[in-house]
């Protein structure tokens, strides 16, 4: 697989400068609560605690500084990575402008600009596949642990998604290894978890609520807006939180991206590619999901999926750059208008300059999406 250097270097100059010009404060969601466990020296903060982000982001001297560093990283090495990924699928100028999509799409973009774990998922995830097909090409055994490192450390980063990914690796641990190359495999994986599985639970033993206090919230988060639980707004809100960022971002290729699935179901590559997509999916919409940027860790595999239809990645750029550039809050009481409000345009530009955190029931009861509505969701 030959290539230049020159498409990565201008995907990776794009996304640096794109990530810096809009960059913004701490605001969104959980930052000032990392922040603020950095600076306490506890590194949790409600469960998963991700207590190996924030323990890395306290290697510098302003927490806030670290964050800011480790997310613009992320997102510069994710698109380059993704890149390389996209070449095992396609030629040059397809995986380019594939790649140009991935950095584009919007919540991706916002997740670059603010302080928060979900980043991590630009690059760890695609970095993990991408090792793996490295893996294929020589079965350079070096190669295989290297996949497992990194995977221990994105799921460090952000646990939970971590667990999604899980079913992609056991099938391809049982598909493409030999059984003790797989059982190595795991086990260092597991082993390598243990670093940072054992400094959480020994955190939370020190905290208010200990282990048993984690777990509550955790089945609280996990079943009070579940479809699974009970049919009512909480739960159908929950689906639209999902459904409505894939349609925005994807909606040029999410047909091409089904079909290639469909077609080339018998290649591994793709059924790793939807075992990628699947299980996080169904946990988000039968259970819970907060916010668009939980789907970065999947975004990479749909748009791999589609990676044969250029035209239509270019139009996925274009669509994601002009959301996230050019949207602005449109007054109204209409409830379609303030879901766009909410589940689309609080992960814009608009959203990380003017530091903006709409409720949607609050939106509801005034004519204004801006004001004193910036309250975050539970």
């Amino acid at each position: 697989m030959k290539t230049s250097v020159l498409s990565p270097l201008v995907l990776a100059a794009f996304t640096l400068v794109t990530r810096l010009l809009f960059h913004g404060p701490p605001y969104f969601v959980d930052g000032p609560a990392h922040i603020r466990a950095i600076l306490e020296k506890v590194y949790i903060i409600q469960p998963p605690g991700y207590w190996l982000f924030n323990r890395t982001a306290g290697l510098f001297a302003d927490p806030v500084i670290g964050i800011s560093t480790m997310n613009v990283f992320f997102s510069v090495a994710g698109v380059v990575v993704f890149y390389y990924a996209a070449l095992f699928f396609t030629g040059r100028r397809s995986a380019f402008l594939a790649a140009l999509a991935y950095s584009s799409v919007f919540y991706i973009w916002f997740s670059g600009e603010v302080h928060s774990t979900h980043t991590s998922q630009v690059l760890f995830p695609v970095a993990t596949f991408l090792t793996l097909l490295c893996y294929e090409q020589d079965k350079a055994n070096w190669k295989l642990w290297l996949a497992g490192i990194i995977f221990a450390v994105g799921a460090g980063l952000r646990p939970s998604d971590g667990v999604f990914l899980l079913p992609m690796l056991l099938y391809y641990s049982a598909a493409r290894l030999t059984r003790r190359k797989a059982i190595f495999f795991l086990a260092l994986i597991f082993s390598l978890c243990l670093a940072w599985i054992v400094p959480t639970f020994m955190a939370y033993s020190h905290v208010a609520g200990g282990i048993h206090g984690a777990f509550a919230y955790t089945r609280d988060i996990a079943t009070q807006k579940s479809i699974a639980h009970k049919v009512n707004a909480e739960s159908m809100a929950n689906i639209t939180r999902f459904v409505l960022p894939i349609l925005v971002a994807f909606w040029p290729v999410l047909t091409v991206a089904v079909l290639n699935a469909a077609r080339n179901w018998k290649d591994w590559r793709t059924r790793m590619l939807v075992l990628w997509i699947v299980p996080g999916s169904l946990f988000f919409t039968l259970s819970y999901i907060s916010d668009a940027p939980y789907l970065n860790f999947l975004s990479a595999a749909i748009l791999l999926l589609a990676v044969s239809a250029p035209r239509l990645m270019a139009l996925t750029a274009l669509s994601n750059a002009i959301v996230f550039l050019g949207f602005v809050p449109i007054p109204s009481s209409r409830l379609p208008v303030n879901v766009w409000n909410c589940y689309i345009g609080h992960f814009t530009r608009y959203g990380v300059k003017d530091q903006w955190f709409p409720n949607l029931s609050a939106l509801q009861g005034s004519r204004s999406p801006g004001g004193d509505h910036n309250e975050p969701k539970n």
